[in-house]
């Protein structure tokens, strides 16, 4: 199993288990109706319901009988002999009746406790049974499962073994490249890539737009694409125009810091009066402008050009006042202090 995919897989395994494991549940509980409920309720209805009418109407009766004998009882000795005997009559009906009711609520009480060994525990019965399959196959589902299990068992500890066994190697690299960035840095195809932002006309006045810029110094290449940070990313189309010139504005001709104008081969500028500048007191971080520095700096030690860049660097403290014509990839690799 690929040390990348078992993730993937082991989801999708435990899935199809416990789908299967739920479908066994629910159907269990949908036969609890069939086997256990309704035989119960059946059970309570026809005989735990007769024993109890069987009941009401023995206490009516019972109370008839204790009634008629109170009465027979309170009758007078002088009463003539033909009205006691018929009193006598009278108590040997009730009587009758007393017991006839009485056995058969003996015997209806009788049959609910003999039913209730089959009636009552046969479904009680036939629902553990079905609660014992649900258990029997979630037995022949982890079974099933097994081997699968000791597989994925098997490449979670290999994982862990290869991570405890490269973490010191990853931290160690990684303190190599916090030391010396520029030995680890990705080769880029641009010389210089970043954020900028375009000073654009409206209306009623300018607005600065930030844009994400690449220049490629051989051909002199600046790509600008519009970045609207709320919606998340880039947005528009991009823009390329070959570099004629790179003016540094003078520190008080305008009212940003770190400003200039980028003036193209096939257009008089890109803009009418569009200044580029970078707004790193807002836009980009202290740590984006270092290494926008350091990119700059290493690209022109791969071309040999240390040299050159320290000539050209110190004619441009001289200018930084007088705002002169300037190498873009120069301008942006000069240490910016975070305003």
């Amino acid at each position: 199993m690929a040390p990348f995919s078992f993730p993937a897989r082991s989801l999708q395994e435990f899935a199809t288990v416990l789908r299967n494991l739920e479908d066994e549940r629910i159907r269990m509980i949908e036969n609890a109706s069939e086997v256990l409920i309704t035989p119960l309720e059946k059970f309570r209805k026809e005989q735990i319901g007769a024993a109890k009418e069987a009941k009401k109407k023995y206490d009516k009766e019972t109370e008839k009988y204790c009634g008629i004998l109170e009465k027979h009882l309170n009758l007078s000795s002088k009463k003539k002999e033909s009205q006691l005997q018929e009193a006598d009559s009278q108590v040997d009906l009730v009587r009758q009746h007393f017991y006839e009711v009485s056995l058969e609520y003996v015997f209806k009480v009788q049959e609910v406790q003999e039913r209730k060994m089959f009636e009552f525990v046969e479904p009680l019965l036939a629902f553990l049974q079905g609660l014992f399959t649900f258990y029997h196959h979630g037995y022949e589902l982890a079974k099933d499962f097994g081997d699968f299990k000791t597989q994925l068992t098997i490449s979670i500890q290999n994982t862990r073994n290869r991570f405890e066994g490269t973490r010191s190697e990853v931290e160690s690299l990684m303190k190599k490249m916090k030391e010396n960035p520029l030995e680890h840095k990705t080769i880029s195809p641009y010389t210089m890539e970043g954020y900028l932002y375009v000073q654009e006309k409206r209306h009623f006045g300018t607005s600065w737009v930030k844009h994400y810029c690449t220049y490629q110094r051989d051909s002199k290449q600046i790509t600008m694409v519009p970045f609207d940070q709320k919606s998340g990313g880039k947005g528009g189309e991009d823009e390329s125009v070959t570099l004629k010139s790179c003016t540094r504005r003078k520190t008080d001709s305008i009212e940003k810091r770190f400003c200039f104008d980028v003036e193209a081969v096939d257009r008089g500028n890109l803009d009418p009066e569009m200044d580029v500048y970078t707004r790193r007191y807002h836009v980009n971080t202290k740590a984006e402008v270092e290494v926008m520095h350091l990119q700059a700096k290493e690209r022109q030690r791969l071309a040999g050009e240390h040299q050159k860049l320290g000539e050209t660097h110190g004619a441009d403290s001289s200018s930084q006042t007088s705002g002169g014509t300037l190498d873009l990839e120069l301008l942006a690799s000069r240490p910016v202090k975070q305003s």
